[in-house]
């Protein structure tokens, strides 16, 4: 039976469960916000149930570092680059990208690379924050890889999640937060879950032969978007991240996160733009959404249906299915902190 959970407690919950397992407070708050941003955004494959589940088990076992080194090792005046020394990505990268932001404040633009980090979860919630102090970010991070080149049959590359996020008026946002395969790995947990088969052309198994089976997408081939266009996209973007940060591991040696004791060796790439009037810019994008809205009775601009979402989840929080609550209820007794409180559907 599903309940609906309010966003303050899902985020009480996330925090405690933090800091139980050895997370500092600044640490815990900033991932419990990145979490409860996904399930506020609609996207629970990287919100609390799913990403707070994995990261305790990352911690315990070995693969994440819960009270992690986070080293600046060069400072250039518009971009530094950091050492996560293992870090929960969302710690990582909400340094990294609130680092960019100060910087683009004083000089217009700036960025961050990050090394050495495990998985960030959602990209969109680094360019929002990028956006709530004003200005346009853009947040990318590399993965485990899960693409095949056209022609091959290994894969090479990972699906590359990447956001660019800008302000508009009042709670109106430009948000465009994706990867670059036609399905991620968490929408095909979810069909897994649901004991449902994927549509076709998503995914090919290990031996390159398509298929529907979503349990598949662990030793087998994603997609990519447009083809040759789409890989040719997650190298780029992998340039930007595993290349450009200069850690050990990059393209087809970042690790699962899956496996929780070993560690990743995930790079993220944060950049900030400050506007040089911040009220046109604001205009500007009101105006692009409000063009794309204009061209057809069910046109919207990207993003627009999850900023909406928020905004309602703020109010009224997010349903949660059985499943979901049962883990977290095992989460919670296994660290000692209080439950989730419930409300009907």
């Amino acid at each position: 039976m599903s309940a609906v959970v309010s966003l303050r407690d899902l985020h009480r919950l996330a925090t405690d469960v933090l800091t139980a397992v050895g997370m500092p407070a600044e640490h815990a708050g900033w991932t419990a916000d990145g979490l409860v941003w996904a399930d506020a955004h609609g996207l629970p494959a990287h919100g609390v149930a799913t990403k707070l589940v994995q990261c305790v088990q990352r911690i315990r076992s070995g693969g994440t570092v819960a009270d992690p080194d986070l080293r600046v090792l060069t400072k250039r005046p518009a971009h530094h680059l950091v050492d996560a020394g293992h870090a929960w990505g969302q710690v990582a990268g909400t340094m990294a990208m609130l680092r960019a932001v100060d910087l683009a404040e004083v000089q217009g633009i700036a960025a961050v690379s990050v090394r050495d980090a495990t998985s960030a979860a959602a990209m969109g919630y680094f360019a929002d924050l990028a956006a709530d102090r004003g200005c346009v970010g853009l947040a990318v991070t590399n993965g485990p890889a899960l693409i095949a080149a056209p022609g091959g049959r290994r894969r090479v590359v990972g699906n590359q999640g990447h956001a660019l996020a800008a302000p508009g008026h009042e709670d109106e946002r430009f948000l465009y937060d994706t990867a670059t395969t036609t399905m991620s790995t968490g929408e095909m947990d979810g069909f897994h879950e649901r004991g449902e088969r994927l549509p076709e052309g998503v995914l090919r198994d290990g031996r390159g032969e398509p298929t529907t089976d979503p349990s598949q997408w662990t030793t087998g081939l994603l997609e990519p978007i447009g083809g040759h266009r789409g890989f040719g996209l997650s190298l780029a973007l992998e340039m930007l991240t595993g290349v450009l940060a200069g850690g050990e591991r990059f393209g087809a040696d970042v690790g699962l996160p899956t496996r929780h004791d070993e560690t990743q060796g995930v790079s993220l790439f944060m950049l900030a733009i400050s506007p040089v009037d911040e009220e046109d810019l604001a205009r500007r994008v009101h105006g692009l959404i409000e063009l794309v809205g204009a061209s057809g009775e069910e046109a919207r601009a990207p993003g627009a249906e999850a900023v909406r979402r928020s905004l309602r989840a703020r109010e009224y929080g997010v349903e949660y299915s059985s499943g979901q609550l049962s883990r977290l209820g095992d989460l919670a007794d296994s660290c000692e902190v209080a439950p989730l409180r419930l409300t009907s559907p």
